[in-house]
């Protein structure tokens, strides 16, 4: 007879864990595209193209100005000519770039194959392949084995790591998501506890761990 209400105290916190992530797993996927946003933003990057002169820049630059234009299809192509994952310089910033965009138009094939890519760059800056690392379990987070997706996440939630706080809440949402709210608390707990924490990363971390059922 324990077991059985045994089974069912586990079915009742699997159940407040999915009722958990139902509610908050859109506000952890923006908190990561915030990440995105601003290290893939093209905007941004144009900033940085006008230091440069070449080639590369010239045709990076039409790029942009393409979509900037409203022709975002000539655009995107245009970066897909120049794009290269497992590149350098001119060609990784275009593929970056391409990633971004072919995420916000919908095309998640896309943006999945370029983000994996740019994640297996090991001569790419740890920023770059952090990132693509991050968008692509990010992408994955749905329908992921649990297991799978916290071994991707831990070298990028590891002290130092660019994204360490981005990849230690999506850790934690993992855990929630397979039912695990001890492991949930343990790294949310990490995060608010950490002085080297952003402050914004230290509040969602209190307001989450505040929202957690029990």
């Amino acid at each position: 007879m324990s077991d059985i209400f045994k089974e069912v105290e586990e079915d009742l916190r699997r159940d407040k864990a999915a009722d958990w992530w139902k509610r908050y797993s859109l506000y952890i996927y923006l908190v990561a595209a915030v990440v995105v946003l601003s290290t893939a933003g093209y905007q941004g990057w144009r900033a940085y193209d006008e230091k440069l002169r070449g080639e590369q820049s010239d045709a990076y630059s039409a790029a942009l100005a393409l979509i900037e234009d409203g022709n975002e299809a000539a655009g995107r192509q245009a970066l897909r000519t120049l794009s290269d994952p497992s590149g350098s310089g001119y060609a990784l910033l275009a593929a970056l770039t391409e990633a971004h965009l072919a995420a916000e138009a919908g095309d998640t094939a896309t943006a999945q194959d370029i983000w994996n890519q740019l994640a297996q760059n090991g001569s790419a800056p740890q920023a770059v392949s952090g990132l693509g690392a991050l968008n692509a379990v990010m992408r994955d987070l749905d329908d992921g084995d649990p297991a799978e997706l916290r071994g991707r996440l831990q070298p990028l939630a590891a002290p130092g790591a660019p994204y360490r706080f981005t990849a230690l809440e999506l850790l934690a949402a993992v855990a929630l998501k397979d039912g695990d709210e001890e492991e949930a608390r343990e790294i949310l707990t990490e995060i608010t506890d950490d002085p080297e924490a952003p402050a914004s990363s230290r509040t969602r971390a209190a307001q989450l761990l505040a929202a957690l059922p029990g």
